[in-house]
């Protein structure tokens, strides 16, 4: 969960409860009035405040779960894993998170409408016969958000942040900022209406998103104005390797390499983050596998 607050925590914990609420509040009020409508239509007798209340308990059970859903989402990420993986993993995780959201659902139900003529372990059978393909559905269906929103969307620097980028540019940071082969040693990233130096040497891995990239540390990641293709001419190439079109990792972050497929890797890294190689990177990693 500390990974969705990461940026302003002490400001964004109330709005994001605040968004969360809203959405689940109003998932409820339309499936809730979506079936009603059915049952009528189809000539069945419905209770619009029954059907309302029960979708919008059930929105608030996806609510419990909405935070480990979207840190399970980018631990186990498309940019990291490849489509293969990301499948593999998210197809199951669908299913068990389902079965999660039901019984919490039950709990809920039970304590506000506990039914003596049906016993707990029945009534969540039938939910599971009923209702287990539409949670499936809803757990696909955040991934997919969380998946397309960090693509997309999550690099664009704030307003504040552009207002800054309109001011005189810094000076190219490898002529002025390099070692002594000319490769960036401190890395100027804009926040907040500063500039905060990250020194190359903590920086684990580099996750590409569009015109910017992710630089990621050891207790945080920062977003940097660059793309992919320029960031990794301005790396050393004797601390940094270029393992997919989306990543750069520092090689002595590299604790495990496993083969996998055609010339592919899983790469785990010391912190435990497991990145993918692709064949087209594959002979960057030859020195590390020969040194």
């Amino acid at each position: 969960m500390n990974a969705f607050f990461e940026v302003n925590p002490n400001k964004q914990k109330l709005k994001y409860l605040l968004v969360l609420l809203s959405v689940w509040t109003a998932f409820g009020v339309f499936f809730g009035t979506q079936n009603y409508v059915r049952d009528i239509y189809f000539g069945r007798s419905a209770s619009l405040p029954g059907y309302i209340i029960g979708w919008i308990f059930c929105g608030y059970s996806w609510a419990v779960l909405t935070a480990p859903v979207i840190w399970f989402a980018r631990r186990f990420s498309l940019s990291r894993m490849g489509w293969l993986r990301f499948l593999l993993v998210h197809l199951p995780a669908a299913a068990i998170f389902a079965m999660m959201q039901l019984a919490i659902y039950l709990f809920i139900a039970g304590i506000l409408f506990r039914r003596a003529d049906r016993s707990a372990w029945d009534y969540y059978g039938f939910l599971l016969a009923n209702e287990l393909q539409s949670s499936v559905l809803v757990y696909l269906a955040i991934v997919a958000v969380v998946t397309v929103y960090d693509r997309f969307f999550r690099a664009v620097p704030s307003p504040s942040e552009k207002s800054s980028s309109e001011e005189p540019c810094l000076p190219p940071p490898v002529e002025t900022n390099g070692d002594a082969n000319g490769f960036l040693r401190r890395i100027p990233v804009k926040e907040n209406g500063k500039i905060v130096l990250v020194d190359s040497a903590r920086v684990n891995w580099v996750e590409s998103y569009g015109n910017y990239v992710f630089l990621h540390t050891t207790d945080r990641k920062f977003i940097y104005r660059e793309t992919m293709t320029a960031m990794e001419k301005k790396l050393d190439p004797s601390d940094f390797v270029r393992i997919r079109r989306s990543a750069i990792v520092r090689i002595e972050q590299i604790r495990e390499l496993h083969a996998v497929d055609n010339g592919e890797f899983e790469i785990v890294l010391a912190d435990g983050d497991v990145l993918i190689s692709s064949r087209r990177y594959r002979k960057n990693l030859d020195p590390v596998l020969k040194s």
